[in-house]
């Protein structure tokens, strides 16, 4: 027998009361209790909680819940924290209106972003979104809202998928903002004719039109009967390309909150420029390759900002100061590069005889763009390091920040940027048995010329995660 709910004769008498602190507002030790009481919204018993404001809710006049937030003007977010409600007086209505009444006091418009919790019966995001939040990351069962547009909140997006000095690139939010970075690259390819813009002049620099990966990819299927084997499942054309992620991190991150220009001194491919302009920054980057500075000229010609020009990045001399040098150099003779010709241009630091030239030359380029990076910014380089004829590593990677040390940079961060370790595992079946361990990772080395102290009043906050 179905219960039925007997209709109230009087309506509650329902209050909405902000005060700017829970300390010193009466309510500490109600808030206290019922967060304890509560357990999912405990975090309001602390102190340091407590001086966050507040909506308090009374019932009949009655403390009958709260819900705390964080109006944050440096960072200029407002973050709704924590809230509950006496369970023998919850309702969603009046849950719902409470979190309205939290809006209100958004009085300079700021993003308003919240964590639900899975574990809460009413914190949910079903609730939220009916309220106009909308979801940009979904981690773990808690799913990070927002009150605002979807771009106010992108550098705690990119914080959340980084969020350590390990990248993992083929984690589900990475792959999502990569695959949409590549589709805005190929369709600027596509507009003005440039074939396979993510790599173009570069198809088959890394292991040649035949190389590992199209082994490794290759497929044998059934036509008319007869066994055919498909070789022609490279990956990027087996050529190496940039993660426009790790690009946009980078920019987001390692850029002051007042900078404009960025210099990268041995070009390569599009993607980091590609970014830079989107994001409106001056980007110009040195290339020894006609083809592909023309390549990427031509997919950037829309974002005026991003130039890249024919020069041998060891001598170019760049025009003015900038405030974010990066750069993804050649991995010594990893790949081989050629211009229109089909020849390495003179200069081309890969084509050099010992790996000492090679290192020489680059740190020469380096030495040039650090003359040109403005104090308190950062140098950013993403590195590999590759094997010598005996299969001992040539050592790039300390030798890159040892450089940076004796130019008088400081090592701020060491980051390990992991790939996809399929064709890695495939590689392992020979190596290992002369004990060699394929690489599946990259790094990235931060270097920051200038006054460390100043770092936190020169770069924009990330705020509350």
């Amino acid at each position: 027998m179905n219960e039925i709910k007997q209709a109230k004769l009087f309506n509650d008498k329902i209050e909405f009361i902000p005060v700017q602190s829970i300390i010193g507002s009466g309510y500490e030790t109600d808030v206290a209790k019922l967060a304890i009481e509560d357990g999912i919204a405990y975090r309001a018993a602390r102190k340091n909680m407590q001086i966050n404001s507040a909506i308090i809710l009374k019932i009949n006049d009655e403390f009958s819940g709260f819900f705390t937030f964080q109006n944050n003007d440096e960072c200029k977010e407002f973050c709704l924290l924590q809230s509950t409600i006496k369970p023998d007086k919850f309702d969603f209505e009046i849950y719902s209106d409470m979190v309205r009444e939290v809006i209100k006091q958004n009085i300079n418009n700021y993003p308003a972003i919240i964590t639900t919790n899975p574990k809460s019966k009413f914190e949910t995001p079903k609730l939220f979104k009916s309220l106009g939040f909308e979801t940009y990351l979904a981690m773990s069962g808690f799913e990070y809202m927002v009150y605002g547009e979807l771009a106010d909140v992108r550098m705690k997006l990119l914080a959340h998928i980084t969020m350590t000095n390990v990248w993992n690139s083929i984690k589900g939010d990475w792959l999502r903002l990569k695959g949409e970075w590549n589709d805005l690259i190929e369709k600027a390819g596509e507009k003005y004719n440039v074939q396979n813009p993510k790599f173009a002049s570069r198809e088959g620099c890394w292991q040649g039109e035949s190389g590992f990966s199209n082994v490794v990819l290759s497929e044998r299927v059934i036509e008319d009967g007869e066994v055919v084997h498909n070789t022609g499942r490279s990956h990027n054309g087996n050529a190496s390309v940039l993660d426009p992620v790790a690009c946009e991190v980078i920019i987001r991150f390692f850029i002051p909150r007042d900078g404009k220009r960025i210099y990268n001194p041995f070009g390569g491919g599009v993607q980091f420029g590609f970014i830079a302009g989107s994001y409106g920054y001056e980007y110009i980057s040195s290339e020894i390759r006609q083809n592909q500075c023309d390549c990427n000229n031509a997919i950037c010609q829309e974002l005026n900002s991003a130039k890249w020009i024919k020069s041998d990045s060891s001598k170019y001399e760049p025009f003015g100061m900038f405030d974010l040098v990066f750069t993804c150099p050649p991995y010594y003779r990893v790949e081989k590069y050629v211009d229109y010709d089909g020849h390495s241009p003179e200069g081309e630091i890969n084509t050099l005889d010992t790996y000492e030239k090679f290192r020489d030359t680059l740190f020469n380029g380096y030495e040039i763009a650090i003359e040109h990076l403005n104090d308190n910014c950062f140098f950013v380089v993403m590195v590999g390091d590759s094997r010598d004829n005996h299969g001992a590593y040539y050592g790039a990677e300390a030798e890159t920040e040892l450089f940076f040390k004796e130019h008088g940079l400081s090592i701020y961060n060491k980051i390990t940027y992991l790939e996809c370790e399929f064709t890695r595992l495939a590689q392992a079946k020979k190596t290992l048995n002369t004990r060699k361990f394929p690489k599946r990772e990259q790094k990235i080395i931060v270097a920051y010329k200038g006054n460390i102290s100043k770092i936190k009043d020169l770069y924009v906050p990330v705020g509350r995660l």
